[in-house]
């Protein structure tokens, strides 16, 4: 198993976590653009945000009023928990904010909730071929456990395996791991 490191001790910059509440789908569904071919609309986003057990966090770096500068949305992620494991439904930061410790901080948050909630057992799917994103969880402690044969299909009509991966959060209650 892949030791996890601790997010929370990336530098600290300046972003910003607020809950992703209908209100902001529309900005999430802007980001969530420029992470997928296949891009979540602004209903989709909130018809995901009102099942049971989901929740959403949006990280932006604050404006400046006296500056004239607005909010700059970065990034967001969205989890569904049920009982004592949960899923990423969907993750994702903004092209030119990428690389800059905002997913570690999005991801450290969800970790924090998940295990006040007493959730153990956090799960994802990643494209085989997004080779960042799988580094970085990688980094942060998860394993693959397994792979679902041409579960995405790219623009150019390419399949994609996704590979199914897993990070244990400490709190079992369950009893599905250690």
């Amino acid at each position: 198993m892949t030791e996890p490191t601790d997010p929370a001790a990336e530098p600290n910059l300046n972003i910003t976590l607020v809950p992703l509440t209908a209100a902001f789908a529309s900005v999430a569904s802007a980001l969530h653009e420029q992470g997928f071919e296949d891009p979540w609309d602004t209903d989709a986003i909130i018809r995901l945000l009102d099942v049971p057990g989901a929740f959403g966090l949006l990280a932006f770096a604050p404006g400046d009023l006296a500056a004239n500068r607005d909010d700059i949305p970065l990034g967001f992620v969205m989890v569904q928990a049920v009982l004592d494991e949960a899923e990423i439904n969907t993750i994702v930061v903004a092209k030119e904010a990428r690389k800059s410790g905002i997913a570690r901080k999005m991801l450290s948050a969800v970790f924090e909730r998940l295990r006040e909630n007493d959730v153990g057992r956090l799960l994802l799917e990643v494209a085989e071929d997004n080779a960042p994103a799988i580094g970085l969880y990688r980094h942060l402690g998860f394993d693959e456990i397994g792979r679902r044969k041409n579960y995405y299909r790219r623009k150019s009509g390419r399949m994609v395996d996704a590979l199914v991966m897993e990070r244990a959060l400490g709190n079992c209650v369950l009893g599905w791991g250690a």
